[in-house]
């Protein structure tokens, strides 16, 4: 049974994300307080992510189209594709970039966002399932928080999921309500996702299988057409770019 996420009024979401951001704070002590000079690591990892958030970041402007051909073993093509991209990360780290140079910044930035977006994204997901305030809550803290997840922010590449949950979410919402605004949301958050890390592209395609066939198994109709119809130019257009991203790639 669906239930709305706004059914409680602004309140628990609010205290939610109050709650989330605290212990995001308080489980990455004392990274906040450092977050402009310290990494979480002193591996080669840092290194290398902080050098592909830059160069996706100077890309934007000067090669857009051609992000792929980063300043590394030319004359080969495609080398951004000899790891993860970054390139949803790096939409966060643009701005911080541009403005304040720092590529330390802009990578402790996205480690620590992606907690709290993690939490708050399940929250979100956990609501439009049908589950209480409260319920949901401890859906946000185990996903946000998890050691399996949590302990590994600094190969931000890995646990950067945090836009599964908001797909994931408006997916649900769409076989609920048949709206496509929300199957339009679900493909901008798979591409935001496939963009980010492409770990999390195969989860995310994963659980979006697995959510059609348990509700094509629980008595919601094919209608393919109709499904078709519904994801549109509009729908096709917003997944174009995940698709596009996974070619240099082979």
């Amino acid at each position: 049974m669906h239930v709305s996420a706004r059914g409680n009024g602004p309140r628990p979401w609010l205290w939610a994300g109050l709650i989330y951001a605290a212990l995001t704070i308080l489980f990455t002590y004392p990274l906040p307080f450092q977050i402009g000079t310290r990494v979480l690591e002193g591996g080669t990892d840092p290194e290398l992510w902080m050098w592909t958030l830059s160069w996706a970041t100077h890309a934007f402007v000067h090669q857009p189209f051609a992000i792929f051909d980063a300043n590394i073993f030319y004359p080969l093509r495609h080398t951004l594709a000899y790891s993860e991209s970054l390139v949803g990360s790096a939409f966060i780290a643009a701005p911080v970039l541009w403005l304040t140079g720092n590529p330390v910044l802009a990578l402790n930035l996205i480690e620590v966002l992606s907690a709290f977006l993690c939490a708050c994204g399940a929250y979100f997901l956990a609501r439009r399932v049908g589950l209480r305030p409260t319920s949901a809550f401890v859906v946000g803290l185990v996903f946000g928080f998890s050691p399996a997840r949590f302990l590994r922010i600094d190969q931000f590449h890995l646990t950067t999921i945090q836009w599964m949950p908001f797909s994931l979410a408006f997916l649900h919402s769409y076989f609920d309500g048949g709206r496509r605004r929300d199957l339009h949301l679900a493909a901008a958050f798979f591409t935001l996702q496939a963009l980010t890390s492409g770990h999390g592209a195969v989860f995310l395609l994963v659980a979006s299988v697995t959510l059609v066939a348990y509700r094509l198994v629980t008595g919601d109709p094919l209608a393919f057409r109709r499904r078709l119809s519904d994801l549109g130019v509009i729908g096709v257009l917003l997944l174009l770019p995940a698709a596009l991203a996974y070619l240099p790639y082979r």
